[in-house]
């Protein structure tokens, strides 16, 4: 059991069993729509799809009709803990921030994850950012700026406060996909201890890393996206222009800079995104900026 609070509420979740291999929620609207619906089998996705094998994560699999798509792939690369994060988001907010409903989620024979979830149809933030009329693009920033307050204002109980992923297990950031577990972390020095740690790991005699004092160890520990990237954004409506935040793979308990770090270091220098509009929706970090950059070059991360 979890506990939270959230402005002067206080939440009790005890969050799905990550490790089952098949789960249902029989709650979510694909099944109390009709009842004797039932998602499609792990083979039927497989069956449907023109790249298993030959790629790491393959295209997600989507059926009209219902409204679902299913996110598949080895569990290096899609892992039943994002099926989690989906549904505490949507459990602890609501409406507060929209992201995608979830059904349910099967892990194969082959070690293959399959998330089923809401299709929501529409084009990416990405794919149609330079078609966008200037309101329409601050009208973004107004739901972003929304969604990711409301993010922030969840807080955790003081008595187990941890940096990792939601269910206090490891990190499953991209920037350490090539390091050693992860976290979970005691506290945010503890984090950025193994973070200036991470790029000496191969070194067999390691240096006192000049760098290290310029991570700040007394910011808060927060809920965070972590990729909130123009690609994880979807409209589904323009008129009213409305936004889908999707892809929670990686989103966890972070310290308080890791979301704009993440958000800026993934967009290239000139990119409009990147000068005119992430500063508008999170608190700028250039303090740390420069040795989030410094380490994850090192680290080698991409």
């Amino acid at each position: 059991m979890f506990r939270y609070s959230l402005g002067d509420r206080s939440i009790s979740l005890k969050l799905p069993d990550f490790t089952q291999q098949e789960v249902d929620f029989t709650d979510a609207s694909f099944f109390s729509s009709s009842p004797d619906r039932h998602l499609p089998t792990p083979a039927q996705v497989r069956a449907l799809s023109k790249d298993v094998g030959t790629c790491g994560e393959p295209a997600p699999i989507r059926f009209e009709d219902p409204k679902l798509i299913v996110k598949f792939g080895p569990s290096r690369h899609v892992t039943t803990t994002e099926a989690v994060n989906l549904w505490m988001i949507k459990k602890v907010f609501g409406d507060g921030i929209p992201v995608p409903e979830l059904f349910g989620w099967r892990v194969d024979s082959e070690g293959y994850v399959f998330i089923y979830m809401e299709l929501i149809n529409g084009p990416t933030l990405q794919e149609c950012w330079n078609q966008l009329k200037t309101n329409d693009k601050n009208a973004v920033i107004d739901q972003l700026s929304r969604i990711t307050e409301n993010l922030r204002k969840l807080k955790q109980d003081p008595s187990n406060q941890f940096i990792g992923s939601i269910n206090n297990r490891p990190l499953l950031d991209y920037v350490f996909a090539d390091q050693p577990t992860t976290g979970p972390f005691s506290s945010v020095k503890e984090f950025n201890d193994w973070f200036a740690l991470c790029h000496q790991l191969r070194f067999e005699r390691r240096y006192d890393d000049p760098n290290r004092c310029f991570l700040p160890d007394d910011g808060e520990v927060k809920l965070t996206h972590a990729d909130l990237n123009r690609r994880n954004i979807i409209l589904p409506s323009t008129n009213p222009l409305r936004i889908v935040v999707v892809d929670w793979q990686q989103s966890g308990w972070y310290p308080d800079y890791w979301e704009y770090c993440k958000a800026t270091w993934t967009v290239s220098y000139k990119d409009e995104w990147r000068e005119d509009y992430i500063y508008k929706y999170l608190q700028p970090r250039e303090d740390v900026y420069d040795v989030f950059c410094e380490y994850t070059a090192a680290m080698g991360a991409f």
